[in-house]
Parts: C-alpha cells; structure tokens; sequence
C-alpha cells in the first residue's frame, strides 16, 4: 500500500520564505504532506500546543538554517529565551522524529537585516548542537536545497520506516474489525488464564518450601589418646560468640643455636683456660664452621619445624545443617588464607627435626680438658662401669588409628592450604557430620578469614559463608 507522509518544515520565516516555498513545493511533488508555521492561524489553543502537536503527527522533521537565530520567547515562559526554531528542533529529537538538517553555506551573500547580531553567541551553539551526532547538507540557493531535500528525502524513507497515511478504501475494514475481535476475545481467554496462574502460584508461595541450609563450624579436638603431645594445645583455639575463632600465635628461638655456630678468638678463653688452646687451633676452627647462608637455611627450616610441631593446633570441622530438609552430595571447600597453615595431622607425625649442620668439636671443652687432665682421665675410667647418659628414643603413636576417613560415602583431603570435604550420603537436617585430623598452625598474628564454599544437590548453585580467624 501507498503511504503519505506528513513532513514538517522548520526554520525562521522572514528571512527564509523563498526557501520554504521552494521546499514545501518540492514536498508536494513527492505527493506527501509539508506543514509549517504557514498553517498555524488564530485558535483557541496557545500556539505552542498546536506545534508540538504537529510535530507528534510528523513523520519527519525539515530544519532549514540561515544566517539569524529567530524570534526568542519572552521572559515568564518556560524556555524563556530560547528561540522558537530550536525549541521545535529539540522537541522534534526528544520525541524521536527523524530530523533532517539543512544549513546555508557560510559563503553565501545575504542582506543586512538577515544576519544575526544580537543572539550570534547563540545562533553558533544552535548549529553546533544540529550538527552534533547527524549528518547535515549545505545550501546556496533556494533551488539547490529543494533538490537536496528531496534527495534526503527519498533516502530517509527508504531507511526509516514511519506510519505515515493510507487511504482508507486501501483498507479491508471488515476483515481488520474481525481480526480485530478475535485478537480481544483471545485476550480475554489469556486475562483468564493468568488470574487462575495468579492465584495458584499465591498459595505455594504462602506454602513454606523446605530446603537445606549448610554451615560450618571449627573447634578445637580432644585427643583420643592422652599422651598424644600434639592434641595438648586445645586451649590455643576458642570460638566466641560472633563465630570469630580465636588462635595463639607461637613462637620459636634460634638465639642459643646461634651461639653455638659463631666465630671464636683467643679472648673467649679466661681464667684457667687461658693459653690451653692455640691460634691455629682457633684458625682452623673458624674455617670449619659452616657458611651463613648454609646456617640461615638450616635455622629457616628448624623455626618452620617447631612452629608445625609445637604450636599448631589439632582440629575438628563439623558440617551443620540447620534448614527444614536433607542435603543430599554435599561438598564443602575451605580455602585458607596463607597466614593460616592447614595440614593433615597425619602427615605432621612424619616429619623429622632437620639436620643441624657439622661443626668442629667446641674449643671450650678441649681448653677444659687440658686444664683438668687428672679428672678427666677419672672420669673415662669410671665410664666403663657407668652409663652417664640415658638416651630415650622419641615413641610415635600408631599412625592407623590416625587414617583420614575416605570411603564412598565420606572423604576429606587437605591440599595447597585448601581442605575438601565430600559426604554423598548427605546430612539429613538438624544433624552434622564432623571431620577430624586437621592440624592448623597459625603463622601470624592479625584478622583473616577463610572462604567456605558449600554445594548440594538441592542448591541452585553454590552457597558461602566466610570464617573469620583472630590470630593473637
């Protein structure tokens, strides 16, 4: 079907009636619709009204600038200042007409009284407010822009499809009523439907849905064995009333190893011990002591060992699950933060004291035996009827009872600071399950916390919770 569509022409009149008649003349032989401030006579309606409501029925909007800015509107009215072309253009963006923008060329010769003096500051923020985000055409002559019009025109149509205005015998009105009516009936039929929706899901929303709610919580553990020395430090962890977990930072010393690993001269021998040793015994002494980065290393690993050894803290993670229904292949991730060293207690009772480097036979106990040679000579005699040194080896605890639980339907394992817990039989609600054999050890004093991550069949997806440690 042939559309018509109604295009509205803007620009200032009086300097700009040539080219407006040229414009709306060319509009007419495309046999569509020009309308403009030609066709705004007396009415009941105040004058912008009738304007804005043109430009609502428009299909496309014509903006024709000059070389002056146009009558402005007068104080105590909204836009008070503003000229009535640039009030009609920015109407026409605001409600999404396509505008097409015609400015005159800069070059062209116009009259005195056609360019603008008193509102030029204007006129410039005006054009470059039309040139901003669309493209624009430049005009000489009347005849000129009427061709450009209407090739913009033509190409505006093309691209932007707008309502525009059918015959009404192009119509089948009959057909449209019917169609029409069937559209309202199913309408109705739908507005049904969704009431009876409407209230059905009403009563399962009132209808509490049960559903699991998983939780954890870390405490210290009781020893099942009480000689076990590394279930004697319970008193290290408390949880307060806020959940925070409270731990006791340890500490270890090296000063009295150091010692035993520093430079001697002849001055550190005094009183009777004086002279018993040479300078070349001391020389030679000094050589054999091991290097410092050789000492630093071995100093590093003995504060990490009796950190874990005799600081951390054996612990038990109990899983809870607090909702109104079972969560059922549960899955539960810890990750600690670094501060925090977490282990399998398991794999502490296999660690071994590392091994302290070799150093020459201390130079104090020879200078000593030189000096008491007779009592020393005693000594080594009576050692053949008395044993001077009783050595106890250290006993370890049967590592079998210590086994991390892994069976089908339960297991735990500690790796890289994170502990993963999988229980695929579930926790049937307002029960737990707990989990033994974690040893944390507590390596700096400050606020962290741990990031908890619980999964379940019947989440949608994942759940977290974070633990806050308080390290003191």
């Amino acid at each position: 079907m042939d559309k018509k569509y109604q295009i509205f022409i803007s620009s200032t009149y009086t300097d700009l009636m040539e080219a407006r008649v040229k414009v709306r003349d060319a509009i007419l032989s495309m046999y569509h619709f020009p309308v403009g401030m030609e066709l705004f006579g007396a009415a009941n309606e105040e004058q912008w009204q009738i304007i804005s409501e043109t430009i609502d029925s428009s299909d496309y909007y014509v903006l024709i600038i000059g070389q002056r800015y146009g009558s402005v509107i007068p104080k105590g009215l909204p836009d008070a200042g503003m000229s009535y072309t640039e009030k009609e253009f920015r109407y026409a963006l605001e409600k999404g007409v396509p505008i097409l923008a015609f400015l005159l060329d800069d070059n062209v010769a116009v009259k005195p009284e056609y360019v603008e003096t008193e509102n030029r500051d204007k006129l410039i923020a005006f054009k470059t407010a039309v040139k901003t985000g669309r493209l624009v055409e430049w005009w000489k002559t009347s005849d000129d822009l009427a061709q450009k019009v209407t090739a913009a025109l033509y190409k505006q149509i093309t691209r932007t499809k707008r309502p525009g205005w059918i015959r009404g015998d192009a119509v089948d009105i009959e057909k449209s009523l019917k169609a029409l009516t069937e559209l309202t009936e199913r309408n109705q039929q739908l507005a049904e439907e969704n009431k009876v929706l409407l209230a059905e899901n009403q009563k399962l929303k009132q209808k509490p849905v049960r559903k699991p709610k998983l939780v954890l919580a870390f405490e210290g553990d009781t020893p099942d064995e009480e000689d076990d020395p590394l279930y004697k430090r319970k008193e290290n962890m408390k949880t307060t009333d806020d959940g925070a977990v409270h731990l006791k930072v340890g500490s270890v010393g090296t000063t009295l190893i150091e010692a035993e690993y520093q430079p001697v001269s002849k001055y550190d021998f005094i009183g009777e011990l004086r002279g018993k040793v040479s300078n070349e015994e001391i020389d030679t002494y000094n050589k054999l002591l091991p290097s410092e980065d050789k000492l630093e290393k071995y100093l590093s690993l003995y504060r990490n060992y009796h950190m874990v050894v005799d600081h951390g803290i054996a612990s038990v993670i109990s899983i809870h699950n607090i909702g109104t229904a079972k969560a059922t292949d549960v899955s539960v991730t810890i990750e600690f933060p670094h501060q925090i060293l977490v282990l399998d207690i398991n794999e502490v009772r296999k660690l071994k004291e590392p091994k302290a480097p070799k150093k020459p036979r201390n130079l104090q106990d020879v200078a000593y035996e030189r000096a008491h040679k007779s009592e020393i000579a005693m000594a080594k005699a009576a050692a053949q009827f008395e044993q001077f040194y009783d050595v106890k080896a250290l006993k370890l605890p049967d590592l079998s009872a210590y086994t991390i639980r892994n069976n089908v339907f339960e297991s735990m394992d500690i790796f890289d600071n994170t502990v993963n817990i999988e229980i695929k039989s579930g926790i049937v609600h307002t029960k737990w399950d707990s989990f033994r054999d974690i040893y944390i050890v507590p390596m700096k004093k400050g606020k962290f916390r741990a990031k908890v991550i619980f999964m379940c069949a019947e989440y949608e997806g994942s759940d977290e919770m974070e633990l806050t440690f308080i390290c003191e």
